[in-house]
């Protein structure tokens, strides 16, 4: 259900955990690789890039995305960012992408333009509600944080594909904005806006903050409307990038038994074998596998799915 280009650039985006927070489910964005759910819109805006050659671009300034998409397009790309305003864009941020590439206030180039708000990004970022389908979470509601509305209705474009492909998906989409800025424009009649005031906003971000979750405060719009909406899931768009974990070498261990039992299946099958394991640790394993060459992978199909099946080399 994504764009088809002939080279594809991950970074071990997607797969974003679930959890309760405080009797509110909410998948928190901020542990893929660059803490921000952009991560999925660069994955797909750079296999493009890639796709078709391009070998200079300058980056439309967008917060959480500049720096993503600056983690994802190699080395081989020149890069250069424009900012309208440079007082207002995080310092952190400002410096990352000052390492990689050119900054200016100057749009006017001969570069080839990467705005956020764009069909890519609305396919790379569609792939939540994927995830939220195949995890068969019983919710009636997916809330998001809104400012240009643009994560609200890429999640009703993907659940305008899975119906498509014949899956019933009877799901909500809620676009949280605060009643401080304008309601976005969400083209999209499945998409409700529901305003939040700046008291429940702060609200929301300290109780968020005491529980050990660190977001964005635009986040804490989502994780307030789902608390007050019944079977809701609250998406938390950015945060602080986690500290690499060490090596989790006992699950690949593990992953090799589970292998050497079953024979040839797919991630999901193992992961059943490996109850206490995340479905993204066992993904993670077998790619680190892939790359050393203990693991071999083949493409297959089920009935009308495309599935890839994993097995020990031999």
């Amino acid at each position: 259900m994504l764009p088809a280009f002939s080279h594809t650039v991950s970074k071990g985006e997607g797969l974003t955990p679930i959890v309760n927070v405080n009797g509110v489910l909410i998948k928190n964005e901020r542990l893929n690789p660059t803490g921000s759910y952009a991560d999925r819109a660069s994955a797909v805006i750079s296999s493009y890039l890639r796709h078709v050659g391009m070998s200079s671009i300058k980056v439309l300034y967008e917060p959480g995305f500049a720096r993503s998409i600056s983690h994802y397009v190699g080395d081989d790309v020149n890069l250069a960012f424009y900012v309208d305003d440079l007082l207002v864009v995080d310092v952190d941020e400002l410096i990352d992408i000052a390492r990689r590439g050119e900054v200016s206030t100057c749009k006017s180039d001969e570069s080839f333009i990467v705005d956020y708000v764009s069909v890519l990004t609305v396919e790379g970022l569609k792939t939540i509600v994927f995830e939220v389908a195949e995890r068969g979470l019983r919710v009636e509601s997916i809330v998001v944080p809104a400012k240009t509305g643009v994560l609200a209705f890429s999640l009703g474009k993907g659940l305008r594909d899975l119906e498509e492909a014949g899956l019933e998906v009877n799901l909500e989409v809620i676009a949280a904005y605060p009643k401080s800025f304008n309601p976005p424009q969400i083209p999209d009649r499945r998409v409700k806006l529901v305003g939040v005031s700046h008291d429940e906003l702060l609200g929301s971000y300290r109780l968020l903050v005491k529980k050990g979750v660190f977001t964005a405060p635009l986040s804490a719009t989502a994780f307030h409307v789902a608390a007050s909406v019944k079977s809701a899931l609250a998406i938390l768009t950015l945060g602080y990038k986690p500290r690499p974990k060490r090596r989790r070498r006992w699950l690949s261990e593990r992953l090799v038994k589970v292998l050497e039992q079953l024979g040839s299946v797919t991630a999901y099958e193992i992961w059943k074998h490996m109850p206490d394991a995340s479905l993204r640790g066992v993904y993670k394993a077998i790619r680190t596998l892939v790359s050393e060459g203990v693991v071999c992978e083949e493409p297959s199909t089920k009935g009308r799915r495309k599935v890839m099946l994993y097995k020990l080399c031999s």
